[in-house]
C-alpha cells in the first residue's frame, strides 16, 4: 500500500514537470511567431536590416528551442541565462 502511493506521487509529479515543461515550451513558441511577424513589420523596406534580424532569429530558435535533448528535468531546475 505504502509503495503504490510513493510511485501514485511520483507519477503525478513527473507528469505535472513533464506538463509544465510542454505549456512553457509552447509559450515560447507563440512568442517566437509573434516576434517573426514584428520583425517583418518593422523591417520592412530595410534590405540590410531585415537578413540580419532572419539570422538571428534563426540562431534563437536553433539554440535555444531546439535543445530539448536534454533532460526535462534538468531544464526546469536550471536558472535562466540571460
Amino acid at each position: 500500500l505504502l509503495y503504490s502511493l510513493l510511485v501514485g506521487q511520483t507519477y503525478g509529479f513527473v507528469y505535472s514537470q513533464q506538463e509544465a515543461l510542454y505549456y512553457a515550451l509552447y509559450n515560447e513558441v507563440t512568442e517566437a511567431k509573434s516576434l517573426l511577424e514584428q520583425i517583418s513589420l518593422v523591417s520592412r523596406g530595410r534590405s540590410i536590416l531585415y537578413p540580419r534580424l532572419l539570422k538571428d532569429m534563426s540562431n534563437y530558435v536553433r539554440q535555444d528551442l531546439c535543445s530539448l535533448r536534454k533532460d526535462p528535468a534538468i531544464l526546469l531546475s536550471a536558472r535562466p541565462v540571460d
